[in-house]
């Protein structure tokens, strides 16, 4: 059987393709003798063989079996990794810093809070011709088709319920759904993307790259983003003053290639960049009065996640009913409703998790209270809150037993009830 990476490093990309699609018909008639019992290894190198000879139908079928579960998009192709600056590097392309690095110092905004110190990434921009975008993945490809791997907030690696992808690392490449039909937009574009159905990355990672914006002005330039791209995701860009007319949506099942394609990497959001932070409060509050209702109280629920629940959830309710908090659940809101919910609010309670992101309406000296079982486990919530004016209260509850196998942050939690209710009491004092 061929060594992926001996043939790799003696002729690379293009070698390794054509001796894979060569040894194909062995590969595949080794696992017809014993379909079920064929070991990962050899299924693994008979999908990349599969796509190097081009036959779609089996790199499929072997792709569900490796990942069950998973769409079955095609075609799938083999192409290389690479990283934004040895692509521009390469090609005398404009890469640069544009934010450096800084130390954040943030004090302890209540007794029930803590401090923290930390060192934020630099962001850099570039500007690529040619590249192209898969709707449904968030990664810029380049003009030869090289996946630009800093280009996405995630590494593109891991596979997700809407993408395919593979990972060979023996050759550092990557097998994935690129659609056949490309499409050529003669259009100098913004990569803004946007992730899979969640808002809380959408206000952390993809919002913050509508700074680039800034380093192109008096230039035409439409935000590149899906097709499908929530109307809750619209009407945040419309808070910014993006208008219809600037957005560029780019539909499912096309490769998109842009005659240019300029892209603003924030660096990592967790823990938080107070310069990203603070545009996009400001952005996202425009126009809004922010002013504290004394006694507005807002419970934000993650029912609709179904993790990290309160088991004793009766007991809070009954609790928050007492106290006078209006529940709610922010994927049930639209951003018209968030605001009207949240811009006045004196105390927002909820569960550890992206629902605390609506702190970024709330007033200056808003207390937040976060439901979670390990302090240590936030990176980002507390952080923000500090970062933009409000005051933090960890609210710290039990773990329960029957959720003990999964991820600490992820597990389910038991609220002392009457612990809460003396915070509750100090909360907007």
């Amino acid at each position: 059987m061929v060594n992926l990476t001996k043939l790799h490093r003696a002729g690379g990309l293009a070698a390794l393709r054509d001796e894979m699609a060569r040894q194909y018909p062995d590969m595949i008639a080794r696992i017809k003798v014993a379909p079920d019992a064929a070991p990962a290894s050899l299924l693994g190198k008979a999908m990349v063989g599969a796509v190097c000879a081009g036959d779609q139908d089996n790199a499929l079928r072997i792709a569900g079996r490796l990942m069950p579960g998973l769409p079955a998009l095609g075609p799938l192709r083999l192409s290389p990794l690479g990283t934004l600056a040895d692509y521009c590097g390469a090609r005398g392309l404009r890469y640069e810093e544009v934010l450096p690095a800084a130390r954040v110092r943030l004090a302890p905004t209540t007794s029930y809070s803590l401090p923290y110190s930390y060192e934020t990434t630099p962001a850099w921009f570039a500007s690529l011709p040619q590249a192209q975008f898969i709707p449904g993945w968030d990664f810029v490809l380049g003009e030869d088709g090289t996946i630009l791997t800093d280009s996405g907030y995630m590494p593109p690696h891991p596979a997700t319920r809407a993408f395919i992808t593979f990972y060979v690392r023996a050759v550092d490449s990557l097998i994935h759904y690129a659609p056949a039909e490309e499409r050529f937009v003669d259009e100098e574009v913004l990569f803004l993307s946007a992730p899979e159905n969640n808002i809380g990355h959408w206000m952390i990672d993809f919002l913050p790259r509508l700074k680039g914006l800034a380093l192109l002005a008096g230039r035409k330039v439409k935000l590149a983003v899906p097709a499908d791209l929530p109307p809750r995701c619209i009407a945040m860009l419309r808070a910014f003053g993006v208008a219809d007319e600037d957005i560029l949506a780019c539909a499912p099942g096309v490769r998109h290639r842009f005659r240019m394609c300029h892209i603003y990497k924030p660096g990592i959001a967790e823990p938080p960049n107070p310069v990203h932070v603070k545009f996009v409060r400001e952005g996202l509050t425009r126009g809004m009065p922010l002013r504290i209702t004394p006694g507005k109280r807002v419970f934000l629920s993650r029912a609709s996640v179904g993790t990290r629940r309160i088991a004793n959830q009766a007991e809070v309710d009954a609790l928050l009913a007492r106290e006078g908090f209006i529940a709610a659940d922010l994927a049930h809101l639209d951003f018209a409703g968030q605001k009207e919910l949240l811009g006045d609010a004196e105390v927002i309670l909820g569960p550890f998790g992206s629902n605390l992101f609506g702190m970024y309406l709330a007033p200056g000296n808003c207390t937040l209270m976060m439901l979670i079982n390990a302090a240590l486990e936030d990176s980002i919530f507390a952080h923000t809150a500090a970062i933009l004016g409000l005051r933090h209260q960890f609210v710290l509850c039990a773990t329960t037993p029957e959720s003990a196998a999964i991820r600490n942050k992820e597990r389910d939690v038991i609220v002392n009830c009457e612990a809460l209710a003396a915070q509750i009491s100090l909360a907007g004092a």
